[in-house]
C-alpha cells in the first residue's frame, strides 16, 4: 500500500467509532475522516476530518455525505453501527456511491438478520441451534427473555421473571419477541468475512461484563469451539465485512446462537485486535483487493482479558 487512502467513518462517535478512529491514525496510509450527528464528541484529535451530518434517517443525509466525499477526495467508506450497515447495504445507495469502495453484508440477508425472529427461523433452517420463540402468552416457560423484534446488541433485552413481570414489560415495549432463556455465560465471536463469503478469522471472547450493550470487560476462551456455525455462516456466501454473533453453551454442548450482528462488536473489538486479528486493517486489505492472510487464535492469549474505562475530554466550547 504505497499511497494514502482517504477513509470516511459513519457514526464515529460512539465508542466503537473512535477507537476505530484511533487505531486507523496510528498508521500514515490513511487519511481519516469521520461523521457524527452530534458535536459533542472527542473525535477531532484523532481525524484529519470531523463532520456534523443529519441523522442518517433525514432525507438530505445522502446529499451531505456526497458533498464530504467530493471534497474530501474520500476512497473508502466503513459504515460503524447497525443504523449505517442497514442504509449503506441498500442497492439504491450502493449505486448512487458507486466509486467509494465498501464491503458490507449483501442487502437482504441484513434485512433477514436485522429482525430476531426471522434471524432465528433463518439460522435454524441452516441448522444452527437458536433460542425457541414463543408464539403465544401461553407457550412461555418462565423466566424467558423479551427483547425488540428490530434492536442493535443487548440493548433493551429483559428477563421476564413470571407473568407479573411479562405483563408489566409487554405494555411498554411495542414490537418485542419472547423467546427462552437460556442461563450460563455469554460470548461474543469477532470474524471477518471475505468478498467470497469466506471467514478470514474469528476470535472468541467471553462477555464478561456489560454497559449499554456493550462489552467493558471481556476475555478470549479458546476452548469454546465455533467451528460448525462459522462453516454453516460460510455456506450463506453473502456474509462479507466484520461480522459478530453471540452465543452460549447448552448442557448437552450445543453452541446456541441468540444474536448475529453485521457490524464490529460494540465494546470489545480492541481485545480482538490485541489479541493479533486486526479486523480493521485486514477489512481493509480485502477492499483494496490485497493479500489477507486468514489468522488463527494463538494459545498465548488464551484468557488474555480487557478492561473498559472511560476517560475525561475537555474543550472550551462546542
Amino acid at each position: 500500500m504505497s499511497r494514502v487512502y482517504t477513509i470516511l467513518l459513519t457514526s464515529a462517535g460512539g465508542l466503537t467509532g473512535i477507537y476505530l478512529c484511533k487505531h486507523f491514525k496510528k498508521s500514515s496510509s490513511y487519511r481519516i475522516i469521520a461523521i457524527d450527528m452530534s458535536e459533542a464528541v472527542p473525535l477531532k484529535m484523532w481525524v484529519d476530518a470531523f463532520y456534523v451530518v443529519p441523522a442518517i434517517k433525514s432525507r438530505n443525509y445522502l446529499a451531505v455525505v456526497k458533498e464530504i466525499i467530493l471534497n474530501e477526495g474520500v476512497d473508502i467508506i466503513i459504515p460503524v453501527t447497525s443504523y449505517d450497515v442497514d442504509f449503506y447495504s441498500q442497492i439504491s445507495i450502493r449505486e448512487e456511491l458507486y466509486n467509494i469502495k465498501m464491503l458490507l453484508v449483501d442487502f437482504q440477508v441484513n434485512d433477514i438478520l436485522s429482525n430476531k425472529k426471522f434471524c432465528y427461523e433463518y439460522l435454524a433452517s441452516l441448522g444452527i441451534r437458536t433460542p425457541r420463540i414463543y408464539r403465544t402468552p401461553e407457550e412461555v416457560m418462565f423466566p424467558c427473555i423479551l427483547k425488540p423484534i428490530i434492536g442493535s446488541g443487548s440493548r433493551n433485552v429483559i428477563k421476564i421473571e413470571d407473568q407479573i413481570d411479562y405483563e408489566y414489560w409487554s405494555l411498554r415495549m411495542e414490537n418485542y419477541i419472547l423467546i427462552e432463556y437460556i442461563d450460563g455465560k455469554e460470548y461474543t465471536v469477532d470474524c471477518l468475512f471475505d468478498k467470497e463469503g469466506k471467514c478470514l478469522g474469528a476470535n472468541v471472547r467471553e462477555r464478561v461484563k456489560m454497559n449499554g450493550g456493550g462489552a467493558i470487560v471481556t476475555c478470549n476462551d479458546y476452548s469454546q469451539n465455533i467451528e460448525s456455525v462459522i462453516q454453516i455462516m460460510e455456506r450463506i456466501e453473502k456474509l462479507r465485512g466484520p461480522i459478530n454473533f453471540q452465543f452460549k453453551r447448552l448442557l448437552n454442548g450445543e453452541c446456541c446462537v441468540f444474536d448475529v450482528n453485521t457490524r464490529f462488536a460494540s465494546g470489545g473489538l480492541p481485545l480482538t485486535v490485541e489479541s493479533g486479528f486486526d479486523i480493521p486493517n485486514k477489512l481493509i486489505q480485502i477492499i483494496l483487493n490485497e493479500y489477507t492472510e486468514k489468522w488463527y487464535p494463538e494459545k498465548m492469549y488464551n484468557g488474555y482479558t480487557m478492561i473498559k474505562y472511560y476517560e475525561e475530554f475537555f474543550i472550551n466550547s462546542l
